[in-house]
């Protein structure tokens, strides 16, 4: 074996083995939160809740599909189920049941940006496919829809 040959063998050896990030976890085994490694979550809660602050509401709605258990772990967004989760991704075809959601898409974002963000979070999971079909909320891809699947299975094992 040449010396050239020694860092592709290092490769397969490393491919060959399993990850230990995307195994199911032992059913015995507690799931543990996700912990984002991006720096910005290193800062002070208190000037990441500075910051949210000074969001819109369409920024906020995305930046709390994208990072729901660290929001959830601050009382940012309210405790899902999965009932709520398959809910919100399936019911696609549900009238809307309230005129406010009848309103123009400007006017409802106006409403939301004198909410709270938990109170914000909760309209719109309560009314997320009226709104996402206003372009208010993000689309839900497979990857969201897990990693909040995660965070709810993670915080009903830690109770």
């Amino acid at each position: 074996m040449t010396g050239d040959d020694a860092p592709s063998d290092d490769l397969r050896r490393a491919a060959s083995q399993p990850d230990e990030s995307t195994q199911d976890p032992a059913p015995n085994q507690q799931l543990q939160p996700i912990r984002p490694r991006h720096p910005f979550y290193r800062l002070p809660p208190e000037l990441i809740l500075d910051i949210m602050d000074l969001l819109s509401p369409e920024a906020f709605i995305n930046f709390a599909f994208a990072n729901y258990p660290f929001l959830h772990a601050y009382g940012l967004a309210p405790a899902l189920s999965g009932v709520r989760i398959d809910y919100i991704a399936n019911s696609t075809r549900i009238p809307a049941f309230f005129p406010l959601l009848r309103l123009p898409t400007e006017i409802t974002l106006e409403i939301m940006r004198n909410m709270k963000p938990i109170d914000i979070m909760r309209f719109v999971l309560a009314n997320y496919q009226d709104l996402a079909r206003q372009g208010i909320t993000p689309p839900l891809t497979e990857e969201t829809l897990t990693q909040l699947r995660r965070a709810v299975r993670s915080r009903l094992n830690s109770s």
